[in-house]
């Protein structure tokens, strides 16, 4: 069997540890890693605000201690947005962060969906082949008709045999190996059968309730492959949900959840988003959910708020004490001529909602400069020409400075509980 030198190696060093490897982290203005710094970005506002209440981040930050120091507990991030997440830079950029600040901190690449399986873009560090015709549903088309999951995204087949591989890119790119599998898809489905070919001494393991076969690894792998075969025609079709990658190691899972132009409502379209939900059950959500809602020109920011609150209660039904971090709009251009003041609406429903839940807030539209700022990312090659999207220097920067308001925060919980 395969064990993992993984955080176990790392017992009670106490907060002498931290200080000796990061000094920096503590004392200095940056967390140690290769931040290019920008003149037009205010750094002033990198860092997670709170309100009344930050007791459920409290709560985040003991049970990171106990993994950084003592090498025990099991961290779930959940990251949900629109097309930033979906694309999976931004948010692959802190869960790198986060898996390499102290060695062996990768607690599995968590949720994920193959966007190749749905004809979307699908982000680069993983490989998805499939065979078979497959047809995709997004939450954040009205006119796609479909159940929706956890992931807000749908794939479906009616053939009699197809096949998916998923494989992990080498490059420098985190070791996401795992030893389970959890494939979601239709509930109680008779007429389907999954068969893992990758590994045929794997244990398979059927759950109706929620909907899903998982396969336990008879060893760690990078790669797997299932061939899905039809075997009588009580069902009509094949629905997959997302895929989970799961290991028994102590670490950080950072889950993202993206879908081009998803908004707040597109998420409240998905009837089987708490049911998928209770195989995460989040220690920390990172909401960047305001960017498509912000441009709907129905927008009013009290609907937002309304639609947030339903949001937020899906998580918390799930995870009652899990903690939620709202991350404001990025500055972006209507038809890249009029700046979009809504985002300022936006900023302002995300600290009434940090405030009413007890959650932080992380600015980047302050952070980037405020009203017309991504003009300025845009000369600097870290937006794009759309003025909505970054560039891929661009994501690594917010996932940086994300980053590093994260660990900002923590050190302060840190020097409150010497």
């Amino acid at each position: 069997m395969h064990i993992k030198n993984r955080l176990n190696k790392i017992r009670s060093s106490g907060l002498n540890l931290l200080l000796i490897l990061f000094p920096m982290c503590v004392f200095g203005q940056h967390y140690p890693h290769d931040v290019p710094e920008h003149d037009f970005i205010d750094y002033d506002y990198n860092f997670i605000e709170f309100f009344d209440d930050s007791s459920n981040f409290q709560l985040f930050y003991s049970k990171l201690d106990t993994l950084l120091f003592e090498g025990r507990n099991k961290l779930n991030i959940v990251h949900i947005g629109g097309s930033h997440i979906q694309a999976d830079m931004w948010s692959d950029r802190v869960r790198q962060r986060l898996y390499n600040f102290i060695p062996n901190n990768n607690g599995g690449r968590g949720l994920l969906f193959p966007f190749r399986l749905a004809k979307t873009n699908n982000p680069y560090y993983y490989k998805v082949e499939y065979t078979g015709e497959w047809k995709g549903f997004r939450n954040s088309v009205l006119k796609h008709r479909s159940e929706f999951g956890v992931t807000g995204i749908t794939a479906k087949t009616t053939d009699s045999l197809s096949g998916l591989k998923i494989s992990f890119r080498g490059d420098n790119y985190p070791d996401y190996d795992f030893n389970t599998i959890k494939i979601l898809h239709n509930q109680k489905n008779e007429s389907y059968c999954i068969e893992l070919i990758s590994d045929t001494n794997a244990l398979r393991i059927t759950n109706d309730s929620i909907g899903y076969t998982e396969f336990r690894l008879s060893s760690y792998q990078k790669t797997f492959e299932i061939a899905i075969t039809k075997i009588d025609s009580i069902e009509k079709e094949f629905a997959l949900y997302g895929v989970t990658l799961e290991n028994q190691d102590p670490g950080i899972c950072y889950h993202s959840i993206g879908v081009n132009g998803a908004s707040v409502p597109s998420y409240l379209r998905c009837e089987l988003f708490t049911r998928h939900l209770e195989l995460i059950k989040p220690d920390l959500v990172i909401f960047s959910v305001g960017i498509n809602d912000a441009y709907d020109s129905q927008f009013t920011a009290s609907n937002y708020e309304k639609n947030y609150d339903t949001l937020i209660q899906y998580f918390q039904t799930v995870s009652p004490n899990t903690a939620l971090l709202f991350t404001t709009n990025n500055d972006s251009y209507f038809k890249r001529k009029y700046p979009n003041k809504k985002a300022e609406e936006v900023r302002a429903v995300m600290k009434n909602l940090a405030a009413k839940y007890g959650g932080g807030v992380w600015d980047m539209y302050g952070l980037m400069g405020g009203l017309g700022s991504v003009r300025t990312w845009e000369k600097a090659g870290l937006a794009k020409k759309d003025k909505i999207h970054f560039t891929k220097a661009g994501y690594e920067t917010v996932g940086d400075l994300l980053f590093e308001a994260i660990i900002k925060s923590y050190n302060e919980f840190l020097d409150n509980n010497r």
